[in-house]
Parts: C-alpha cells; sequence; structure tokens
C-alpha cells in the first residue's frame, strides 16, 4: 500500500536531478576560460588581480550550477511524470491539484541545491499527504463508549456499506474492540434483505459471546435497530444495515428511516481499499444521501495502490477510523495519519 508514492516521488526526483546532471555536464565540457588564463599568466599585480576577479566568476558559475533555478516548462515536464502515476493509483485530480500549487510555490524559480532536491521533495509531498489525512477530525470510539457509559447511556453506532466489502466482519472486529475494553456490545441485525446476513451477524454474535437482537427476513429494519436500542444492559449498540451493489433510491430511503429512528452517535461506512475510484464515488452518495461521520477502510493487506484512501478523505472531508488488514478478529488497526505519511516517505522530513 503507497508503494506508488515511493515510485512516483522516486521518478519525480530522478527526473530533476538527472536535469540537473545533463546542464553540469555541458558546462563542464567548456573549459576554454580556465585554460586561457593559465596560459597568459603573467607575474605582474595587476594581471594577478584580473585573473583572481576571473576565477571568482568561474566559483559563481559553479555556484549556479549546482544551485539551479527549476523554469516552468522543466517543471511541467517533470511533474507530469508524477501526476500520471497519481492518476493510475486512484488519486483525485484535487489532490493532485494541492501537490502541484504546493511543489510549484516551493520549487518553480527557486535556487534548488542539488545534494537537497530530494530532501526538499520529499517534505513538501510529505506535508502536503499528511495535511490530508490529519484534516478531519480523529473519533476513539472506545473513549467515547466510555463516555456514554459514565454518563448512564449506550453509544449507538450505523454500520453502512456495499455488500462484500466487509461490513458484517467488520461489526463483529468492533464488538471485539468493545469487549476488549470492558464494554458490552450488543449486534442489531438491521440487514433483513440478503439472504444469510442474518445468520452471518448470529455466527459472529455466538463466537464472540454477545447478544444479537434479530427479526425474520422482511422485517422492518428500522424496528430491530429501535429493539436493539432499547435493550438492557448493553454500552454499545452496533446496527448492521443492507447493502446493495446498486445504490437505488429504495435503499437509501430504507437506510435514512433506520437513522431516523435509531439517532446513531455516529454513522460508518465501510469500504473495500481496493475498490479504487468506486470507493470514492460510494463515500460522496453515502455522505451526501445519510450522512457519515467516519470511515473503516477493509482489505488494506491486498491494496497495492493506497490512492483511495487519500481521494476518500478529500472527497467526504471524514476521518479514516481504522483499516482492516485480515479475517481475523484483532485484525483492525486505529488509523493514524502521522503513522501512515511516516510510512511512505520516512519518519525525517
Amino acid at each position: 500500500m503507497f508503494d506508488f508514492l515511493k515510485k512516483a516521488f522516486k521518478k519525480f526526483t530522478e527526473q530533476l536531478s538527472g536535469e540537473k546532471e545533463e546542464k553540469e555536464e555541458k558546462v563542464e565540457k567548456k573549459p576554454e576560460i580556465a585554460e586561457e588564463f593559465k596560459k597568459e599568466k603573467v607575474e605582474t599585480e595587476e594581471k594577478k588581480k584580473k585573473e583572481e576577479k576571473k576565477e571568482g566568476l568561474l566559483e559563481k558559475a559553479a555556484k549556479l550550477i549546482t544551485e539551479t533555478k527549476l523554469s516552468e516548462e522543466q517543471f511541467n515536464k517533470f511533474f507530469s511524470v508524477l501526476e500520471i502515476e497519481l492518476i493510475q493509483n486512484n488519486v483525485a485530480f484535487p489532490i493532485i491539484r494541492e501537490l502541484r500549487e504546493n511543489l510549484e510555490r516551493d520549487l518553480l524559480g527557486k535556487s534548488l541545491p542539488k545534494a537537497k532536491l530530494e530532501e526538499k521533495i520529499r517534505e513538501i509531498l510529505k506535508q502536503t499527504v499528511f495535511d490530508i489525512l490529519s484534516k478531519p477530525k480523529q473519533v476513539d470510539l472506545v473513549d467515547l463508549a466510555k463516555k456514554k457509559k459514565e454518563s448512564g447511556s449506550a453509544l449507538v453506532l450505523l454500520i453502512l456499506g456495499v455488500n462484500g466489502h466487509g461490513k458484517t466482519l467488520t461489526i463483529a472486529k468492533l464488538a471485539n474492540l468493545f469487549i476488549k475494553s470492558n464494554l458490552r456490545p450488543v449486534l442489531a441485525a438491521a440487514d433483513t434483505f440478503r439472504a444469510a446476513a442474518i445468520e452471518q451477524l448470529a455466527e459472529h454474535a455466538n463466537r464472540l459471546n454477545v447478544r444479537l437482537i434479530a427479526h425474520k427476513y422482511g422485517a422492518d429494519p428500522a424496528a430491530v435497530a429501535f429493539d436493539a436500542i432499547k435493550a438492557k444492559e448493553k454500552d454499545v449498540v452496533l446496527i448492521d444495515t443492507a447493502g446493495r451493489q446498486t445504490l437505488d433510491a429504495n435503499l437509501m430511503a430504507e437506510l435514512a428511516k433506520v437513522k431516523k429512528v435509531a439517532k446513531p452517535d455516529l454513522t460508518i461506512l465501510v469500504g473495500e481499499a481496493i475498490a479504487g475510484s468506486d470507493l470514492v464515488a460510494q463515500a460522496k452518495l453515502f455522505n451526501e444521501k445519510i450522512g457519515i461521520d467516519g470511515i473503516i477502510l477493509t482489505k488494506v493487506d491486498v491494496d497495492d495502490k493506497g490512492g483511495a484512501l487519500l481521494s476518500v478523505v478529500q472527497a467526504t472531508g471524514k476521518p479514516i477510523l481504522f483499516l482492516g488488514n485480515g479475517q481475523g478478529y484483532s485484525d483492525l488497526i486505529p488509523f493514524d495519519a502521522e503513522e501512515i505519511t511516516n510510512k511512505i516517505f520516512g519518519n525525517s522530513s
């Protein structure tokens, strides 16, 4: 995950460095001036001073070779390499534009010491990625549940997502997380549409030894959510919901009704990291029609791109809460923008 950014960064800096080396070689092929000074060297003080002055000009020229100003034409040529890599890895155009603007501001027309070039570009890209990922305010679900418990109420989480993206397993992972924090979760099987959805959630509830609130298939999903919220001896309510591959108006109306009845503290979207641009489109639609407060990305362990993670945060303005990286109940990683950014670009800027 995010290997494409490392590769794109390497290509970008290699292009810039390669151009500078080429220029340096061209200048080095012109030693006539220095040779001429050596041949015409005389013993008089006046000519010595002239020679010293000429050597000073050569030193200045050498400095300009190592600190070349990048032209707009050169920048456009080099950035196109980075841009293609970003597009191919599901990075949204607004992010590409932001990266370009930041690079232009700090590189275009500025003196660029060759030895510091890669470090400078790394610093700009790293800061841009970190700003995107850290902009939405992070939410600690366990801490929030404990505060709700202290106030005498339960934390209600409405979980949305397209079928097949790992929504039900993620609910089980969240239940396991709360159990480890000495909190009592209750699962609500409000997906009364998909065949075997109730049995699938019931299997997880049985393995985790937590209560399941369920009705028959075809029952009103809002009624299931309502009964779970009214259940006794609970600290957290995790509401599973229907999700279809085609996100039609009927589904959105159903989910909107569940949300209206349940009045959840948070509405969380579960989506596959490998879904790429489809993930971004789904997130935007769910946020527009239902409203979401956070995102959990599944299957990050098999996502060889990673651009969708950046894009979904930028598109919705909502935080990534967790990353799912396996099939086990403990395979749920709290999202950390700084840690993710450091994995891409290293700890030092």
